[in-house]
């Protein structure tokens, strides 16, 4: 079992308010708004407590001594909440009342927010940086971005984020900012409170364990993320369809129209503190300036035919290169005049830090002069674009650092430009951005290869760490099969931290927090710390959410990992195969052979059978695990060849 805080030794049944035993409870499955029994609440003697096994380590600092913290007692509220924040950020305001929610779910108990600090005879938790903090030593100021201090006191749980300001970006609407004193409270809600998100809150994914009373001992650590960039795409949630898949409604309550991922992202931690921030694929939709079109036909792509394509500019052409400078002197220059040749174009490629350069979402093939002795149709599909881009880019880059020293370059290698152009000297003004291929897909040695070669050879000449572009629905969401890969994720992430500064996670559709929940939510914790014990995590997991079935979902979870991260294709023999919406015919009969098959359809079932007395966790079992219902028909009709030209 994992040391935790100090709890009660019992657990409250949230079915009707008996006092149990944490084992009898754990087998009874006392479930009441998404409580749950866990092995959470395990014995708390020695040093450790603070090593929780399925959460993420700490740095543990010197330890004050003082009673521990009574914040909750007989499920009455022995505690007040004072939030130091003048103005707390969207994020914050979101954590702060997940406490009040989440203490009370747990204790029964209801903490007040108040606007002064208590006296200190009344224990508080005390939020941000504030006289009393910095009196116990904590300088907010002096703590790295994004990172925060969790340390006691007599009558006091401080919790305090960094205060470091960062430069204002203007014109963006992701996730940006220093939230350390957000993660702090998430932080204090998984360690101490037993909190867990593994999926929207309002589908039941949040897990809070039951207790009689919240004291929390000494503690004094400290943390701070080792990836900048943990934006999760989309951050509005997901409708969920009105017609069709009807055991995926069988896994969401009955009433839920949206899952809201507000809460879970939150105490995941999806954040971005890094400065430089894409405008991908812009400028979009120019082709509806018909005068700009009219005007200036040599800045569009020349086809084939002769004729031009207006949704995509023509990345040999000086014109190029003219308008998109000019957007920046319009915004950086403040001289709104710069658009006049440009017949006052709009300006959407440029923030206060930087200026992106992102074709539109298409290969660069122009047929032009001047594209057309750059392209390379040896390069592969990842490169026969990369000279005409780079050509451009080291262009576009000169001129932007001689004319705005301290601007940024933000370029997005993607498509068939992914690959960088050998030869070409950058000037140090470049941020890269980088598109990699489907999550899953990188369980290839080949391709995962090729991406990680190529983030290498950008970071080399960005002379620093790079952003990735990544995409963690496509394989789920596009074949529609059952997969599920959290080692390939901690193992990507373990190997790459020294290039990257973090990912952007290209979502899709209402699988992505379902069916994927179990690795997604992996993903997340991860991008936080790679060195996440992914077994444990996923074992705290089935323990909370599916009761009486841990073991049996334990093991279809792990089988469906196993199958899909260890299973050799001997498609890779031939060099694997991209990211495309399909897999080939003998990836699903190597993957999935007819026993295969068998025993995982046998363990769903042998699933819900085993909670068909527990309405509440036979209703989250389903929520992962619905796709299961058309598994075994669609693994037999795609095992078949499809007649595609060398489809082994």
């Amino acid at each position: 079992m994992s040391a935790t805080p100090v709890r009660t030794k019992v657990h409250l049944c949230a079915t009707n308010g008996q006092l149990m035993s944490s084992k009898r409870l754990f087998w009874a499955n006392a479930i009441l708004a998404g409580i749950a029994a866990s092995s959470w609440a395990a014995d708390t003697a020695g040093p450790d407590y603070l090593k929780v096994k399925d959460l993420s380590p700490v740095k543990i600092l010197a330890t004050p001594q003082h009673a521990p913290v009574v914040l909750v007692s007989d499920g009455e509220a022995k505690a007040k909440v004072y939030v130091a924040v003048e103005k707390p950020s969207a994020t914050l305001d979101i954590l702060v009342k997940e406490l009040v929610t989440a203490v009370k779910l747990s204790t029964g108990a209801e903490l007040e927010i108040v606007k002064q600090i208590p006296a200190g005879g009344v224990a508080a938790i005390v939020i941000g940086d504030c006289p009393a903090s910095r009196a116990a030593g904590i300088e907010a100021g002096t703590i790295p971005v994004e990172g925060f201090v969790v340390k006691t006191a007599p009558n006091r749980v401080f919790l305090v984020g960094s205060t470091i300001k960062l430069p204002e970006v203007v014109d963006f609407n992701g996730p940006y900012g220093n939230e350390g004193m957000a993660w702090a409270v998430a932080d204090f809600l998984e360690r101490f409170v037993g909190v867990r998100w593994y999926w929207p809150v309002n589908a039941g994914g949040r897990s809070v364990v039951r207790a009689g009373r919240l004291e929390i001992r000494p503690a004094h650590y400290s943390d701070q993320p080792v990836f900048q960039k943990r934006e999760c795409f989309p951050a509005y949630g997901y409708d969920v369809p009105r017609d069709g898949a009807p055991l995926l409604k069988s896994g969401i309550p009955a009433g839920v129209a949206k899952l809201d991922t507000s809460v879970m992202l939150a105490g995941l931690r999806s954040g971005n503190s890094c400065r430089y921030m894409i405008k991908v694929h812009m400028p979009q939709n120019i082709w509806q300036d018909q005068k700009l079109v009219d005007t200036h036909p040599e800045m569009f792509k020349l086809m084939k035919d002769g004729k031009r394509n207006y949704s995509q500019l023509c990345y040999g052409s000086q014109s190029t290169l003219d308008f998109l400078l000019a957007g920046c002197a319009a915004v950086w220059d403040k001289k709104a005049r710069a658009m006049a040749p440009w017949c006052g174009h709009g300006v959407s490629w440029v923030t206060t830090t930087c200026v992106t350069l992102s074709p539109c979402d298409e290969p660069v093939d122009c047929y032009c002069q001047n594209c057309r002795k750059l392209y390379d149709p040896n390069g592969g599909n990842r490169g026969t674009g990369s000279k005409i881009m780079g050509v451009f880019l080291k262009k576009f880059a000169g001129e932007v650092t001689r004319r705005w020293p301290g601007k940024k370059v933000l370029y997005l290698p993607y498509w068939n430009y992914t690959v960088f152009p050998k030869g070409l000297d950058l000037p140090d003004n470049i941020e890269i951005q980088m598109c990699t291929m489907s999550f899953a897909m990188m369980r290839q040695p080949t391709w995962r290869g090729a991406m990680e070669r190529c983030m290498r050879d950008w970071s080399h000449q960005a002379k620093g760490k790079i952003q990735t572009w990544e995409y963690h629905h496509r394989t789920i969401e596009y074949p529609g099969v059952y997969i599920q890969y959290p080692h390939l994720v901690r193992d990507y992430y373990q190997k790459n931290r020294e290039v990257l500064v973090g990912s952007f996670l290209n979502g899709g559709g209402i699988t992505d927090w379902t069916v994927g929940a179990p690795t997604h939510y992996v993903l997340m914790k991860v991008l936080w710390n790679p060195e996440l014990d992914v077994d444990a995590a996923w074992d705290e997991m089935c323990q909370r959410q599916f009761g009486k079935a841990t073991g049996t979902a334990g093991a279809l979870l792990k089988l469906a990992a196993d199958r899909w991260e260890n299973t050799p294709w001997s498609i890779e023999k031939q060099g694997g195969m991209d990211d495309m919406g399909y897999l080939e015919p003998s990836i699903y009969r190597e993957t999935w052979p007819e026993d295969v098959v068998t025993r995982m359809k046998a363990l769903w079932q042998k699933g819900r059978d085993e909670l068909k007395d527990d309405p509440a966790a036979l209703q989250r079992f389903m929520y992962v695990t619905w796709k299961m219902a058309g598994f075994a028909d669609e693994i037999r009709a795609k095992s078949a060849p499809i007649g595609r030209p060398g489809a082994p």
